[in-house]
């Protein structure tokens, strides 16, 4: 994967990715390591070195909303999906 694809996947996050997308993501080692690293500082809003669960509400929503679950606050049911996944990551 070329420096501008990783780039392009940066500026464009909010899109959803292929599985085509994922697979050059995933298979470049540094590449992957990078983009985690990017994205573990975007979150980390507090620079505490870890991840609560305020921090990571986003990026639990936009996995939601990347399978197609409804967005978090419109059900009783989407809302206890989220909070399950939130459960899992924190546990």
């Amino acid at each position: 994967m070329e420096k501008n694809e990783v780039m392009k996947m940066k500026s464009s996050e909010s899109q959803v990715m292929d599985g085509s997308d994922i697979m050059k993501l995933v298979g470049n080692e540094a590449v992957f390591s990078n983009f985690v690293d990017h994205k573990f500082q975007e979150l980390d809003i507090d620079k505490d070195g870890k991840l609560s669960v305020k921090e990571l509400q986003p990026a639990v929503a936009d996995i939601g909303v990347a399978l197609g679950l409804p967005p978090q606050g419109s059900s009783p049911e989407s809302d206890h999906i989220y909070s399950e996944v939130l459960s899992f990551l924190t546990s």
